[in-house]
């Protein structure tokens, strides 16, 4: 009987726990590539921190700084806490750019940098938070020279 107390009580608690958890996870996080000693990343900083005001929303940003080993240290464990350490692998010491990931699958949606306004972050954003949560987004046409595509990858497995 102790041991059926036991297990239903644990079952309790991590259906409740778990329950919570994965309703307060984010549907998108935003990944700040950044060095203090890049001037891209300086105003990215500012024109994310004001866009992701705008937006609102279930999105977390997550700062990924290599400005000094410290930083480098702390934005590892932010990566393998979020499990989205391939994505800190594959641009780790490329600064200037943010990628937006799904929280739940951990794919990529898109980037922004620093030529994209706080407006034009926020847009870009809430179009890719959508797709995220697997909702509609009303998009409009335009010709705009910007996009959305990331960096090449910028640490490469030598032996591939």
């Amino acid at each position: 009987m102790k041991k059926l107390v036991a297990f239903l009580s644990a079952t309790a608690l991590t259906a409740a726990f778990g329950a919570n958890a994965f309703a307060n996870s984010p549907d998108v996080y935003v990944v700040n590539f950044r060095s203090d000693k890049s001037a891209e990343s300086q105003k990215l900083d500012y024109e994310l921190m004001s866009a992701l005001s705008m937006v609102g929303g279930n999105i977390e940003q997550v700062t990924i700084d290599t400005s000094n080993a410290a930083k480098w240290e702390k934005s590892a464990h932010e990566a393998f806490d979020r499990d989205i350490v391939p994505v800190f692998n594959k641009w780790v010491g490329l600064p200037g750019f943010a990628a937006v990931i799904d929280a739940r699958s951990k794919r990529v949606i898109g980037c922004v940098d620093s030529n994209f306004s706080s407006a034009e972050i926020a847009e870009q954003v809430r179009k890719m938070s959508s797709q995220a949560a697997g909702s509609g987004y009303m998009s409009n046409a335009s010709t705009r020279s910007k996009s959305t595509r990331c960096p090449a990858a910028h640490n490469v497995d030598p032996g591939m």
